[in-house]
């Protein structure tokens, strides 16, 4: 199914030894660009995907959730099999206000469920698919940075931000404490946030899961290796990787989006405002 192209991977095996503790990033295949083919032709088991970018108001939930409505019927419109749609860490609002910080997470936060999620229900229904987002949850006093995925049927799933970055932490974060696996349509996926996957403690949780998929809502302004990511390759799984666009302060975001395949290849890929990528994922069973 894997074919090795360039004996380079086992010098990337070898430097990941080295890396830092709760830091596994894509750098050493990033570094050497080293392409594997993967055939997903004769897979028994398939899930369509998608993962987008759109640019977030800063004060306006409602509008964010306009944008989301927008691309959630214009990808249904052309894909009519699409089964789960992923949208990035904290679609509805900055990532960070650097003057207001946590004042300004709390502004935009909201109980899950709340007014955002019955909003997605009601378009999850409506299209016969399943969203995924992320949001500033807000629990008694404690705010989360929170994925949340919501089935046609209405069902809602949330996953709670664990690897937390100084942003988060000056954003009063907290963070959260368990891996969420969760199966839509008979493959097995694990909801992911961000700097999750600097942790080798979550990433390695979820290679004993062994999921098929992971749904990875990010924030970064960081431009990453077109052709090859070493996540996909590190957990042997397809990854959805949903970012975000537009200029917030001191961040820009171009919105690159990309399907990982499990060989670590990136399979689809493009970047800009209310754009997406889309994929049919051949799901071997594991």
């Amino acid at each position: 199914m894997i074919k090795l192209k360039f004996s380079i991977l086992i010098l990337a095996i070898s430097l990941l030894w080295g890396c830092k503790k709760d830091w596994l990033d894509y750098s050493p295949i990033d570094m050497y660009s080293a392409k594997i083919e993967y055939n997903d032709s004769d897979a028994p088991k398939h899930l369509s995907v998608a993962a987008v970018s759109i640019q977030p108001s800063k004060t306006d939930k409602q509008a964010s959730l306009n944008a989301m409505q927008a691309m959630v019927e214009k990808i249904k419109a052309e894909h009519s099999d699409i089964q789960v749609i992923v949208f990035s860490e904290l679609a509805l609002q900055w990532y960070w206000d650097e003057d207001a910080k946590d004042a300004y997470q709390r502004q935009m936060s909201e109980t899950v469920p709340g007014a955002a999620t019955n909003f997605v229900k009601d378009l999850a229904f409506d299209n016969q698919v399943t969203i995924v987002f992320g949001l500033t949850e807000l629990e008694t006093d404690k705010l989360y940075n929170t994925q949340v995925l919501i089935r046609p049927n209405g069902e809602l799933v949330k996953y709670r931000k664990q690897n937390l970055n100084q942003t988060d932490i000056d954003n009063n974060i907290t963070a959260g404490n368990s891996l969420v696996v969760t199966e839509i349509d008979g493959i097995r996926a694990a909801m992911f946030i961000c700097s999750d996957m600097q942790s080798d403690k979550i990433t390695k949780e979820i290679a004993d899961a062994k999921v098929d998929v992971i749904l990875h809502s990010l924030t970064s302004s960081t431009d990453l290796n077109a052709q090859i990511s070493y996540l996909g390759l590190q957990m042997n799984t397809w990854v959805v990787f949903a970012n975000r666009f537009g200029t917030e302060g001191i961040f820009d975001y171009t919105g690159f989006i990309q399907i990982i395949n499990p060989a670590g290849t990136v399979a689809e890929r493009t970047q800009g405002n209310n754009v997406y990528v889309y994929r049919k994922l051949g799901i071997f069973n594991k």
